[in-house]
């Protein structure tokens, strides 16, 4: 509906018949009045009801190509997940900004409790008595409090938790209050953050059937179903929505991810059904159904094109919210 009046444009290919005599580079140098037109578009379309899109972005210290640049990212994309918080250049921080400002993209990143489980046990390993390790109550709460320390220096939106948890009923009653404590521990500290980021977004990314307390998640404004990239079908995505459906869990918060496919080809078939592209069957389902969101992961892979940059997404976005006619 944003995009009906400049239908014909996107995000930085767009190419006009060229005069006899002048040469432009791009929309911006080609029609300026139809370009900030389109971004007025842009920006009120992320005010609009509408079936969220995120991506996840290979950022880069340095550009090495266009498909680095996060300038080059889909307009579309309403939130931009880098997978490497730690390294945002000033360059890429720049680019960042403008693109909010230009389009109302936000940027968002991962903090994984899996990540710094193994991360912990990996140190454990190595450790030594002249270099001790923390215990691990002490090192999760360290590891989470550093993380979240990116956001403020890579100039972000949003932060995303991941925690898939573990289905507890068969556990005895000692174990099951272990693992609530040790939840409650990594959950609450986005739950503190984010009583002192009113005006910032967290998300959830997990298994909401394995979530002791639904009220840890009160304050996630997207849940991704983390079993999601596992599916083989749209089917199941049915029984996973059903299944994370517990109390506390409406179905209209919930989010499915799935891969773009790769360049890599040892992994010829990430991102596929069979011959079908996942994001776009992901993105018909998810347009039928009340789920908030689509994420895609493997973004910059998608980049190259010889005659479309970023297609497969694209043509996901467009599924997932049709442009008005």
């Amino acid at each position: 509906m944003a995009f009906a009046a400049v239908a014909a444009l996107s995000s930085c290919d767009w190419t006009d018949p060229e005069p006899v005599g002048m040469k432009y580079d791009n929309i911006t140098e080609a029609d300026p009045d139809a370009y900030q037109q389109y971004l007025a578009n842009i920006r009120a379309y992320r005010g609009h009801a509408h079936k969220l899109a995120y991506a996840w972005f290979d950022n880069k210290t340095s550009f090495s190509s266009q498909a680095d640049r996060v300038s080059s990212v889909p307009d579309s994309i309403d939130v931009l997940v880098l997978n490497a918080p730690h390294r945002i250049s000033q360059q890429a921080l720049d680019e960042i900004n403008a693109k909010r400002s230009n389009t109302g993209m936000q940027t968002a990143y991962v903090v994984d409790y899996a990540a710094i489980r193994k991360a912990w046990s990996l140190h454990k390993e190595l450790e030594t008595p002249e270099a001790p390790v923390k215990e691990w109550g002490d090192f999760l709460a360290d590891s989470v409090k550093v993380a979240l320390g990116y956001f403020n220096n890579g100039g972000f939106d949003r932060v995303i938790a991941a925690y898939d948890g573990m289905d507890m009923s068969a556990y005895p009653e000692a174990d099951k209050e272990a693992y609530r404590i040790e939840q409650e521990a990594f959950l609450n500290a986005f739950n503190s953050w984010k009583n002192s980021h009113l005006d910032k977004g967290f998300d959830f990314i997990g298994i909401p059937a394995n979530i002791v307390d639904p009220a840890l998640l009160d304050k996630a404004g997207v849940i991704f179903l983390s079993e999601s990239k596992k599916a083989t079908n749209a089917d199941e995505y049915n029984f996973i929505v059903t299944r994370n459906s517990v109390q506390g869990f409406a179905p209209s918060r919930f989010a499915m991810i799935a891969a773009l496919p790769v360049l890599d080809e040892t992994q010829a078939s990430v991102g596929y059904w069979g011959d079908k592209y996942i994001a776009w069957e992901a993105a018909r389902w998810s347009r039928g159904t009340d789920v908030k969101a689509l994420g895609m992961t493997n973004l910059t892979d998608d980049y190259y094109n010889p005659s479309f940059i970023y297609p497969v997404c694209r043509r996901a976005i467009q599924i997932l919210n049709p442009a008005a006619r």
